[in-house]
């Protein structure tokens, strides 16, 4: 099997004069990411000559991204990235966790990162890539040579850090090998792009829409990066840029639909749009479809699990009469699943349990986390943590979290049910649910609500939305009208969080 540099330098060659990069008025072409990812990882030997040192990345979406993930994996190095949107102590946390020699930032955080150092002594070298003394010059005087370095598929590649929901997170840990197996899976059951697609990248690039610069790139299509996410800047890559693909959250999604100008552009050239990261309520689905098309794939992962380990076809949206939209989809072509009980024994067809998934993918433990690791494994087998259902004809659905289940008057309350029924509501923007104590009923169901923008909301009209769908005891008790949902730094609702904010139940 290739590594990651051969295909980098195989699809800089194949498309040498072609677009690679948009990033405004900024581009390079296939050839150009191939010079100064090779100066770039020669750079990087030069400033830690050790195998398989840490780089972390710490980076809005903007052309360098691609040209810095090259290098690091060019240079046999493992990459960190870190979602600019963190605090000091969640940065602090990261970059001393993996180790990292070197960060690469910009000027608008460079002097974060380095009021950070007193406290990180592995970090010798901060690159601003805005600082051409830094950057620019350094990669200019390397070597365009292809960087002598010898790199094995098992070794480390890439440190992807969980969103820390239920404490500190940790640090999922993915070798060439793996990472080169999901792109493998996206080609095969996400979208296969063509020298003619765009990627417009507006999720962050630290996370799942960075997973798309392999397989895009290694097709000879483009990567289209946007600072920010904001419907019209959307549409303009769409128009102007030749975006044909993007990845999505749902609440991203809702925006677009929810824009006053859409109607404006024409977006037919959109061929794909992969959304992931929660669960698209059914209605918004169906909304999607009337004003976009056929052209939705959802997909399912984890840091550990790498999506797609189910997938949700174009072809799949379109039989609704199913219920399949309501589903994650199948397990994808190198992804074998399980659903288990507490006792470890595969349930029948429609009962919940535990999701397992086993794959060349997945990671291969948490960075110095032997405990956790062991933990996070039972057989081969990845412990998802999450509590699915299993159709007749295949189709995995996502209950809720395994330790997010709650127990209200003695019967169990998965989130995932509540949030699905209250995302039925046409006011409802996003919704997360959560249990806190309670002496009568030991639990009681809190949402926090999200309204869309132009809409009005009562908990009265929640309430009663809520009875015609769902049982009395999984109905909401309280709700927490909020202008946003926390998250994590990949994109999780942090319900800890939420929890805290809701002061302990009086039974009614």
């Amino acid at each position: 099997m290739n590594t990651i540099a051969d295909l980098v330098e195989r699809a800089s060659e194949r498309y040498a004069p072609r677009v690679a990069v948009v990033d405004g008025e900024r581009s390079l072409t296939f050839a150009e990411v191939g010079d100064r990812s090779a100066r770039l990882a020669n750079a990087f030997l030069e400033l830690s000559p050790e195998n398989g040192s840490r780089v972390a990345v710490l980076l809005k979406n903007r052309l360098e991204v691609v040209e810095v993930d090259f290098a690091i994996a060019r240079a046999g190095k493992v990459k960190a990235p870190i979602n600019p949107r963190l605090s000091d102590d969640e940065r602090r946390f990261m970059i001393a966790n993996c180790g990292a020699e070197i960060v690469v930032t910009e000027s608008a955080d460079v002097e974060r990162v380095q009021a950070l150092q007193a406290d990180l002594p592995m970090l010798r070298h901060v690159l601003d890539v805005d600082n051409p003394s830094t950057y620019a010059d350094l990669m200019a005087k390397a070597s365009s040579s292809r960087p002598d370095v010898v790199i094995e598929l098992d070794q480390p590649s890439m440190i992807l850090h969980t969103s820390g929901t239920t404490g500190r997170p940790k640090g999922a840990t993915t070798t060439q090998r793996a990472r080169l197996l999901s792109a493998v899976n996206m080609l095969l059951d996400e979208f296969m792009p063509n020298e003619n697609d765009g990627m417009v990248h507006v999720a962050p690039m630290s996370h799942g829409s960075g997973s798309k610069i392999l397989p895009f790139f290694t097709r000879g299509a483009r990567s289209i990066t946007l600072s920010r996410f904001d419907p019209d800047l959307f549409f303009k890559a769409v128009t102007t840029q030749g975006g044909t693909s993007t990845f999505l959250v749902p609440t991203m999604i809702r925006m677009l639909l929810d824009a006053p100008t859409r109607e404006d552009y024409d977006l037919s050239s959109m061929r794909n749009i992969t959304y992931g990261g929660a669960a698209m309520p059914m209605a918004l689905a169906e909304e999607a479809l009337e004003a976009f098309g056929p052209i939705l794939t959802q997909v399912y992962g984890s840091c550990e699990a790498p999506h797609p380990v189910t997938s949700l076809s174009s072809v799949d949206h379109l039989s609704s009469e199913h219920g399949h939209l309501s589903s994650a989809g199948h397990a994808t072509n190198g992804v074998q699943l399980r659903i288990v009980d507490s006792s470890g024994e595969d349930v029948r067809p429609g009962e919940p349990g535990e999701l397992l998934i086993r794959g060349d993918h997945l990671m291969s433990g948490y960075w110095n986390d032997e405990k956790a690791t062991n933990e996070a494994f039972v057989d081969g087998w990845y412990r998802s943590g999450d509590v699915a259902t299993l159709s007749p004809m295949g189709f995995v659905s996502i209950v809720g979290r395994e330790r997010e289940m709650l127990i209200s008057g003695g019967f169990n309350v998965y989130p995932a049910e509540v949030e699905a029924a209250l995302h039925r509501h046409p006011s409802i923007s996003e919704a997360a649910v959560f249990g806190v104590p309670d002496e009568l009923w030991g639990e009681v169901v809190i949402a926090a609500i999200v309204v869309r923008v132009g809409h009005e909301l009562s908990q009265d009209e929640v309430t009663n939305h809520s009875r015609e769908i769902l049982a009395d005891y999984k109905l909401p008790r309280r709700i927490l009208f909020v202008d946003s949902l926390p998250k994590g730094n990949t994109g999780k609702v942090l319900k800890q969080e939420l929890a805290s904010r809701a002061a302990p139940t009086v039974s009614q």
